[in-house]
């Protein structure tokens, strides 16, 4: 059976192709730039002109940095907010997180899943939510065993100590 993509699929596909570069260089700049006390000295010089820190900060940049991000960069030492590079990069990561079609799915387990696990969840959850799921995986021993699944507002309690609690409520009821 072939699988169609939708359109939202694609245009998904498309959004984090456009952002993960920039999400990456941003990274790489935002970690020379915090890892190099001179070039931070540098760039905050009121003495030194655009173009100046500009080029100082160019040779502190790795070689695969784009020019549309040293135009970027260009942009935010110009404006005198290269100290803002950090709470951009944490915003351009939210927003690109930020997908309202989107649902997110939250894995329990009482013990970690192996990756052959995980990737068989991610299939099951795929083919029964669709695939524009963000799926996360987490561990809570107080579970005793199973899984936890919540997908948007639905829940699916698999788990030893879930259906330990609905025994005793049962026997309690009565």
């Amino acid at each position: 059976m072939s699988v169609q993509a939708r359109p939202q699929d694609y245009a998904a596909a498309i959004h984090d192709l456009a952002l993960e570069p920039w999400l990456r260089q941003l990274g790489k700049i935002q970690t020379a730039v915090k890892s190099n006390a001179t070039l931070r000295g540098d760039l905050a010089d009121a003495g030194l002109s655009t173009g100046e820190k500009l080029e100082r900060l160019g040779q502190a940049l790795p070689a695969v940095v784009t020019g549309e991000v040293r135009s970027f960069l260009g942009t935010l030492l110009e404006a005198g907010q290269i100290d803002q590079l950090e709470a951009i990069l944490l915003e351009l990561d939210r927003l690109a997180r930020r997908r309202p079609d989107r649902k997110l799915a939250q894995v329990t387990s009482a013990v970690p899943l192996t990756e052959a696990e995980e990737e068989k969840m991610r299939a099951k959850l795929s083919e029964q939510f669709g695939s524009d799921l963000d799926i996360q995986f987490e561990v809570d021993a107080s579970l005793l065993g199973g899984v936890h699944l919540r997908v948007g507002d639905q829940v699916i309690d698999g788990t030893v100590a879930g259906k330990l609690a609905a025994l005793r409520d049962h026997l309690t009821a009565k």
